[in-house]
């Protein structure tokens, strides 16, 4: 893998797990609204966590937020220790269909969550940066 897109993989991988972070705080605190949109703290009195507690922010049971917060790590050490890149191509691609599906539910329900989208985002990058990768081999 070239050096400036394993630079780019890093940073989206460090910016992915910090928005994990931020929801996984959020499932369990208030967050302000800036983090979230105002429109998710006008959901449940004025509250911009309730987003994290809804059914679909555990579609596997676990917090989707704790599964971030192992899964960007996971990925790291993948790539610092030269994992082959189809195994990470996996793991990036379980996320992406959950971001495909979370994403779509924020886009039906009009919901703005700046947290989420930073998460929905950085999947969809470092999927398509592996896809592109391995696919380029």
């Amino acid at each position: 893998m070239k050096d400036w897109i394993t630079l780019i993989l890093w940073i989206v991988m460090g910016i992915g797990f910090i928005g994990a972070s931020i929801a996984l705080y959020g499932r369990y605190r208030t967050l302000p609204a800036f983090l979230t949109g105002p429109n998710v703290c006008k959901l449940e009195a004025g509250g911009c966590q309730v987003l994290f507690r809804t059914p679909n922010a555990a579609l596997l049971g676990v917090p989707n937020s704790a599964l971030a917060v192992i899964y960007y790590p996971f990925l790291a050490i993948g790539l610092f220790f030269h994992f082959p890149l189809w195994t990470l191509l996996v793991a990036s691609s379980v996320a992406f269909g959950m971001t495909i599906w979370l994403a779509w539910i924020l886009l039906r329900d009009k919901l703005e969550c700046r947290i989420c989208w930073t998460g929905h985002v950085s999947n969809a990058l470092i999927w398509l940066i592996l896809f592109t990768t391995l696919a380029g081999k």
